[in-house]
């Protein structure tokens, strides 16, 4: 998985409450939509895309006019395409994009749940921005992100009790203020860091449906500050929560390798490759772990006496995968790292 993309992606992932207006409490969840919720969450993070989008689809059943249907498409698509490193669902994933769009933009122009709309503009736009970014498209994925800041402020400052706007609001702070360190003495550009793990953590604390989310950034944000107990802990908790998915093996073969513990990061991208090798055509992914686990092994202390041996049987195994010729030129210089030994 692309490095700071993982760092983002689940970010925006499953953050989509459904809510309905009162004027006594405010915005509260539907209780029957909220147990599908739930059900999409565990499922996305535990790799069950299947069983999510059956889920998703039940979603229709209950309310086929509001712009969550489509946002909660786009969340699914995402997550499929971001799990095998793919575009396969693209113009699936842009229709419903543009159609969350659409629905919310109707609803300002209405004057109705403006807070909903906001925060369904807002997680369009930032879905659009990680997908230029992943793309190479910088530029883009700035003016997205941008569009996004824009309209999750708008709706938190309608409502800032609604914590589960702050994931997002909080994940553009801090990695925007990361990627722009250089020129955060501009006022367009100033640096929001410790403001953004504010509103993460208290979206970890106090959200209502996007605590698993808030604490997922928080992951990463806490790997990239070198915070790496914090980051341990809710790795932890993570994934006993979500044992079968990939997204804290990953984060916690990140921890290990930038801890320096060669050893037990080994046994993480060892398993990492041995789940993707069940999953027929992930070779980005499966590229990407072995090339983890070779600078591992490069680190790994002389005292391993098959040091070598096991680097090159990792050459042999990754020279004898039918990679499409797409992967090839995008691992290219892995590639060739991992390959090295056996030349």
């Amino acid at each position: 998985m692309t490095r700071w993309f993982s760092c983002l992606i689940f970010s925006f992932l499953i953050i989509c409450p459904v809510v309905i207006a009162d004027e006594n409490t405010g915005y509260n969840f539907q209780p029957e939509i909220l147990e599908i919720l739930n059900g999409i969450q565990g499922n996305i993070y535990n790799d069950r895309f299947d069983n999510a989008e059956i889920l998703t689809d039940s979603l229709f059943t209950i309310d086929s006019t509001g712009p969550l249907l489509y946002l909660f498409r786009a969340v699914l698509f995402q997550a499929r395409m971001m799990a095998a490193e793919s575009d396969f669902l693209k113009n699936q994933f842009m229709q419903a994009l543009d159609s969350t769009a659409q629905i919310s933009r109707t609803l300002l122009k209405n004057g109705e749940d403006s807070l909903l709309a906001y925060y369904c503009l807002g997680n369009a736009h930032a879905f659009r921005s990680l997908y230029e970014g992943r793309g190479g498209h910088m530029w883009n994925a700035l003016r997205q992100g941008l569009a996004a800041r824009g309209f999750y402020s708008k709706g938190y400052q309608l409502d800032t009790t609604f914590h589960d706007i702050a994931v997002g609001l909080g994940s553009y702070r801090y990695w925007k203020s990361v990627k722009t360190d250089a020129i955060n003495w501009t006022p367009l550009f100033k640096d929001e860091k410790d403001n953004g793990i504010r509103l993460l953590e208290r979206a970890a604390d106090s959200s209502i449906f996007s605590r698993d989310a808030a604490k997922t950034a928080l992951i990463w944000v806490y790997i990239n500050e070198k915070m790496y107990g914090q980051a341990l802990r809710l790795i932890d908790q993570m994934q006993r929560r979500y044992p079968f998915g990939l997204t804290f093996l990953w984060a916690r073969g990140e921890l290990y390798f930038k801890l320096g513990n060669y050893s037990q990061a080994i046994e993480v991208y060892r398993k990492i490759m041995g789940r993707l090798e069940d999953v027929p055509g992930n070779y980005y992914n499966l590229v990407e772990a072995a090339w983890f686990l070779d600078r591992c092994y490069r680190r790994t202390e002389r005292k391993w006496q098959n040091h070598d041996t096991t680097r090159r049987d990792l050459a042999k195994k990754i020279e004898s995968l039918p990679l499409p010729e797409t992967t090839r030129k995008r691992q290219e210089d892995k590639l060739k790292s991992i390959l090295e030994i056996s030349r």
